[in-house]
Formats: C-alpha cells, sequence, structure tokens
C-alpha cells in the first residue's frame, strides 16, 4: 500500500467534486491511501472518500458521517451478512431504491429497519429495476468489515 499527501491543487479538485455532485462540503488535509483496485482519501486522518476505476465517492465511514441524499439502497436484514462478507446485492434482497439511479452510478447499501450503511457500491441495473426478480443489482466495492474499513478502524486500536 502507497499513503501521501495530495497536493492543495488535487484537493481543490476533488472538493469541488463533492460540491457540485452531492451539495456536500468537504475540506481539510487530504491523504491518499493506495490499496489494490481501489484508494482511499482521508480527510483530516477521516477515511471520507474512495477513488475507484478514476472516479470518486463516499466510503461507508464517509456516507455515515455526510448522509448523502441519493443514491440510497435498502436491503432486507437478511441479505446483511452475505454483504458484509462481500457479495454483491442481489435483487431479492432490496426492499427500496432510489429511483432516480442510473446504472454505473455509486450507490450505498442500507440495512432496512436502522437503516445502516453497511456498503458502498456500482449500480448494475437503473434503481427502478433493482426490486424484484433476479439477478445482481449493485456490484459491492467497500463493505463494513472490509479490509480497508479494518485498517482504518480495527488496525489502529
Amino acid at each position: 500500500m502507497k499513503r501521501y499527501r495530495l497536493r492543495k491543487k488535487d484537493s481543490k479538485a476533488i472538493s469541488k467534486f463533492f460540491e457540485e455532485n452531492y451539495k456536500i462540503s468537504i475540506k481539510g488535509d487530504m491523504e491518499k491511501f493506495e490499496f489494490d483496485d481501489i484508494s482511499i482519501i482521508t480527510v483530516d486522518n477521516e477515511p471520507i472518500i474512495l477513488e475507484y476505476e478514476g472516479r470518486y465517492y463516499f466510503t461507508v465511514y464517509g456516507v455515515i458521517k455526510f448522509k448523502p441524499e441519493k443514491g440510497k439502497v435498502v436491503v432486507d436484514e437478511g441479505a446483511m451478512p452475505y454483504i458484509m462478507k462481500g457479495a454483491d446485492v442481489m435483487k431479492p434482497g432490496i426492499v427500496e431504491a432510489d429511483e432516480s439511479i442510473k446504472a454505473g452510478d455509486f450507490v450505498y447499501v442500507a440495512v432496512e429497519k436502522k437503516m445502516t450503511p453497511i456498503a458502498v457500491g456500482i449500480a448494475l441495473v437503473d434503481g427502478i429495476e433493482m426490486k424484484g426478480g433476479k439477478g445482481k443489482a449493485v456490484k459491492n466495492i467497500h463493505h463494513l468489515k472490509d479490509k480497508i474499513w479494518n485498517y482504518f478502524f480495527v488496525s489502529k486500536k
């Protein structure tokens, strides 16, 4: 894993991206941690942003902290253990999805009742097609208790 501080110019561009796309202001000292196929950007030492295939979104921690309005997919409690082991989100486990989601969008996955975010991923189908039927709906990129979560929250203790 490589780790380095971002230049001010890059930090400003990332902040501008989140302001324009999510109406969320993210400011502070940014550092990048490069894992295998994903990078995490910390803001004032908090793992807020993930970079995947050249695109930015929130980490699970970032979703918990900033609560974005768009891109939520809600699953039943029975799906949670599978998702937290890295499984993609299957249509039968989805109870609700933001209908504005388009295939290819970043989304976050929350568990019904408590609405606790447990994963972030990429929509494989439009939000309107996520409920019912068979097949995968969301590619799981990062979830609670994965290597990234454990690096920032378990190994630091």
